[in-house]
């Protein structure tokens, strides 16, 4: 059995908790495997570790943003569905966040609903996706706007799954690590800043605390508002122009690319409109530029830019929403902005 260094037991609500170690999914894949328990696992996490995987009832998944749609959820359904699966199936989702994102839709609507369980392999599904119950899929080009809150049984995150992570895979996940900072702990932030050569190298203890610290974050914000009226909303700081630089190109900028881009940008625009302190930028300048992270993004078609922000599930008939950071360690949600001041915005950008 591997070494189990956190359980966060029912942080978000009574129905699950978090296990959080390295070592262990081993043992743990051992122990599902039940008549009842069918698995969709992302093809390239099955190929490289194919000596622990499951053999029967598997449903190997190509993640990938241009997979995320309903034509996926129709063919999960049907796997499920061909296996008779019943009302007490489990159904085992083990990938990044795409996998348990139309997974979590699949489990949250077949026969109404059956049990999930969430094992992230990615930094970026350890430390935000996995947690908190967000499923969904793309849809006529607009981010995670088909979807429901359904949470999972258990979240197991076995940290030795990072280390097969390619190094733009492994950042992905970084840009959404330094937005807790920015937008609940600046103490974290500059931890974050001043430890960033061990977060590059990957060092065990550094992620240890990473992964644990914002588990820890997510799961208190998830109980407190779980189906994001109001305080959890603020971990959308950057997405409103992230999904639009994600659609603009195509899915070539990855999902935390995008959000480090729009981390800065939203913030430069808060500054702007005298929403944000200076320094605010500064820092979350001073750390994406320390990470190598793209600051800039050149718009390419403005139409299917500006398209995707009014299509955001954030916006209505009043406008825009943005989750900002007036000042570094603190988030705050701005609504009602008018699409026409962020195209002068970037017109000036």
């Amino acid at each position: 059995m591997g070494k189990v260094f956190v359980d966060l037991k029912k942080q978000v609500d009574d129905s699950y908790e978090i296990t959080i170690g390295s070592g262990f999914i081993p043992d743990t894949l051992k122990s599902f495997g039940a008549g009842n328990d069918f698995f969709m696992v992302d093809d390239n996490v099955f190929r490289l570790y194919s000596d622990i995987m499951p053999t029967e009832r598997v449903y190997r998944f190509r993640a990938d943003e241009h997979n995320k749609t309903h034509e996926s959820v129709v063919a999960v359904l049907g796997f499920l569905f061909r296996g008779e699966c019943r009302r007490d199936g489990r159904l085992v989702l083990i990938g990044g966040g795409i996998t348990g994102d139309v997974g979590g839709f699949v489990a949250a609507t077949y026969m109404r609903g059956i049990s999930f369980v969430q094992i992230p392999t990615t930094l970026l599904s350890m430390v935000d996706s996995s947690v908190g119950g967000k499923t969904g899929i793309n849809f006529r080009g607009a981010k995670n706007n088909v979807g429901v809150f359904a949470q999972p049984k258990h979240v197991y995150i076995d940290m030795d799954f990072l280390n097969t992570l390619t190094d733009e895979e492994f950042l992905n996940g970084v840009a959404e690590v330094i937005k807790y900072g920015m937008v609940y702990d600046a103490q974290f932030l500059e931890y974050l800043y001043d430890n960033k050569d061990r977060v590059l190298a990957r060092d065990a203890e550094v992620l240890d605390y990473i992964v644990t610290r914002c588990c820890g974050m997510k799961a208190e914000v998830v109980r407190i508002d779980e189906k994001e009226k109001g305080e959890r909303a603020l971990l959308n700081f950057g997405h409103t122009f992230a999904h639009a630089i994600e659609t603009d190109s195509d899915h070539s900028v990855k999902h935390g690319f995008a959000v480090a881009t729009g981390m800065y940008l939203e913030t430069d625009y808060a500054v702007k409109h005298k929403l944000a302190d200076a320094k605010a930028l500064e820092d979350i300048k001073r750390v994406l530029t320390a990470y190598g992270f793209d600051i800039k993004y050149n718009i390419i078609n403005k139409n299917v830019f500006f398209g995707a922000m009014t299509a955001d599930k954030k916006a209505d008939k009043k406008g825009l929403t943005l989750a900002i950071s007036p000042k570094t360690g603190t988030g705050k949600l701005v609504k009602n902005i008018s699409i026409d001041q962020v195209i002068s915005y970037f017109a000036g950008v």
